[in-house]
């Protein structure tokens, strides 16, 4: 998937080598069923036979995997859809890129719809409407996370960190020992470390356009795509999910990414949407620091910047 999978178990787990297999296994089935990043993959295939207007019956982790992108997507509004691979080629973001006229934005935009994804969870059978393709970037990181502690749990694995390209996902820890402290890093300064939160079984997602920046025809463009109006989202920060499943917690930082702040400022914290992960901001300051806004788990940062090694303490 374009990245680094770390797996920590405590000192002197047995069968190690064999558990961390396992976990990476799962991790690739994830990315053989789901990538475009290569050729070959079972959504590959399932595009071309869906553009023909063929329904498929796909794989057990395809299926569910998408069955979590809509129940996501529905979950935000649309903030997040599973749908949104008319708009990524639109925008060329996975070549140099580009930058689409209005006409071809607004009807990629329309394309977009999770309402243009159906999948009937008993049969595995899916159907795309005419022109629409399918992006599972923004969610199968995190679920990849979920199948790999899915299969450590499976063998009796109770404390464990994964950590997915600065995603992660804690099993445990067991036994009263005290949840990990998770840093979350700050967007305006590499090294600095802005909030603290306390991980247990549980994932932690950021989303932010900084890492992936870049000039496109002389101007800025990042990676996150708001799927109701196709156009690129300018989030000046990031925001950072806190959920029980990582699936739940990359669609959420995605989508909190695209509806920003002042969303989060109106939601209703008693909502199923705010429920589902635990939120929080680190938005760009007047004075040109880092301020935050958040969910209460999370806790500022008010001592000066500490500088580490890894994101991750354990306890």
């Amino acid at each position: 998937m374009g990245t680094v999978l770390e797996l920590r178990l405590p000192p002197g787990t047995q069968n190690a080598d064999d558990l961390a297999e396992s976990a990476f296994a799962e991790v690739s089935r994830v990315e053989a069923a789901a990538s475009l990043w290569r050729p070959g993959t079972e959504l590959a295939e399932v595009h071309v036979r869906t553009a023909a207007g063929d329904a498929v019956i796909v794989s057990e982790i395809l299926g569910d995997l998408v069955r979590e992108a809509l129940r996501a997507a529905s979950l935000t509004g649309g903030a997040y859809s599973p749908a949104v691979g008319a708009l990524t080629t639109s925008y060329d973001l996975r070549g140099e890129g580009r930058w689409p006229s209005d006409a071809e934005r607004i009807r990629s935009a329309t394309l977009a719809r999770p309402e243009g994804v159906c999948y009937d969870a008993p049969t595995r059978t899916l159907r795309l409407d005419a022109g629409v393709t399918l992006d599972l970037d923004g969610i199968s990181k995190g679920f990849a996370l979920d199948r790999a502690a899915a299969a450590l749990r499976a063998r009796g694995v109770e404390d464990a960190l994964l950590n997915f390209g600065g995603q992660i996902l804690v099993i445990g820890p067991s036994g009263g020992a005290p949840a990990r402290e998770a840093l979350v890093g700050s967007p305006f300064n590499p090294g600095a470390s802005v909030l603290s939160v306390r991980v247990r079984d549980a994932s932690l997602s950021t989303s932010a356009n900084t890492e992936r920046v870049r000039m496109v025809a002389g101007r800025e463009a990042g990676h996150i795509i708001d799927p109701r109006t196709g156009e690129l989202v300018r989030l000046s920060g990031s925001v950072t999910i806190l959920a029980s499943t990582g699936a739940m917690a990359d669609a959420l930082s995605t989508a909190w990414a695209v509806d920003g702040p002042e969303a989060y400022r109106r939601s209703d914290p008693g909502s199923p949407l705010r429920r589902a992960g635990i939120v929080g901001f680190a938005l760009a300051g007047r004075d040109g620091g880092c301020e935050t806004l958040t969910d209460r788990p999370f806790e500022r940062l008010r001592l000066p910047a500490r500088v580490a090694d890894a994101a991750i303490h354990g306890p």
